[in-house]
């Protein structure tokens, strides 16, 4: 059994980042950083082995870093910028030096994707492999879910639907390239880094599913969504398939780069062409 200063030390190796604006990093009780005078926009995330990864069809890394980008997604889906991780795992006793590693490497390098570093964190022992990751990010002024307005274009960062399929693929003993869009969602960052945020009136990311996350959308903002299907495919992963982490916001003019799939009424819900619909996919409980 590999003893927890051993684990220590080699994520202390491997989060070693230091930016100006950290002045304690790992090693002592608690991180400190320079404040700055815009908002900080905080979020956090779990995923535990068995309902959210599975170590059989995905690596220590691949899981590693798919946690990292969905709690990454929170912070840009405010308008924000996440700057600092805080990383709390509980690991199974027989987890081994590589094995840390391994997992500490991708939640590093997807962080380091957006100048994100890990700053702090805590390690326990468990029967299960679970991962809990907070996000700190400045933000100048918070996009919410509540924004939306009618006449507003809605628009999406990417097609969801690829993580859907990969799941479906792996859950029927398929374990190909096809598959890695689930294990590993490639997240286009550079849609939301370079979103010019004046044109957002509502954003979010797409996580349990591009009609679930327009329910939010249209209930928290008091208005109604309609999805046009000659400009977005229909099936069910494209609809409610989740943890693609694309972007799905209203906006007075389409972002460059976006894709436009319907607009704000004055109705209630989320139509299709006119038609009512309601999210088919995962919920957490």
């Amino acid at each position: 059994m590999t003893s927890e200063a051993s684990h220590l030390k080699i994520l202390a190796e491997i989060f070693a980042s230091a930016p100006d604006s950290l002045r304690v990093g790992i090693g002592d009780d608690a991180a400190v950083v320079e404040a700055t005078n815009r908002a900080t926009a905080l979020s956090t995330d779990m995923a535990v082995e068995g309902t959210h990864f599975n170590r059989e069809w995905s690596s220590l890394y691949e899981i590693g870093g798919k946690s990292t980008a969905a709690n990454l997604a929170d912070i840009f889906a405010m308008g924000g910028k996440p700057e600092y991780l805080m990383v709390a795992a509980a690991i199974p006793s027989e987890f081994t030096s590589a094995q840390l590693r391994s997992l500490a490497e991708g939640i590093r390098d997807e962080a380091a994707k957006v100048g994100a570093i890990v700053v702090g964190g805590d390690l326990a022992r468990s029967s299960i492999l679970t991962i809990a990751i907070s996000v700190f990010g400045q933000v100048a002024q918070p996009i919410l879910r509540s924004g939306a307005k009618v006449g507003d274009l809605v628009a999406i960062s990417g097609f969801p639907g690829e993580s859907s399929r990969g799941l479906e693929l792996l859950q029927s003993g398929v374990h190909d390239e096809r598959t890695k869009a689930h294990r590993y969602p490639s997240v286009d960052y550079s849609k939301i880094i370079n979103l010019d945020i004046a044109l957002a009136h509502s954003l979010t990311d797409v996580s349990d599913g591009l009609i679930a996350e327009l329910e939010s959308l249209a209930q928290a903002s008091g208005v109604g969504i309609d999805i046009d299907s000659s400009k977005i495919s229909t099936d069910i992963h494209t609809l409610h398939g989740g943890e693609d982490h694309v972007f799905v916001g209203t906006f007075k003019s389409l972002p460059v780069g976006w894709i436009e799939i319907g607009r704000v009424n004055a109705s209630s819900g989320v139509r299709l062409d006119g038609k009512s619909i309601t999210h088919q996919g995962f919920t957490h409980f």
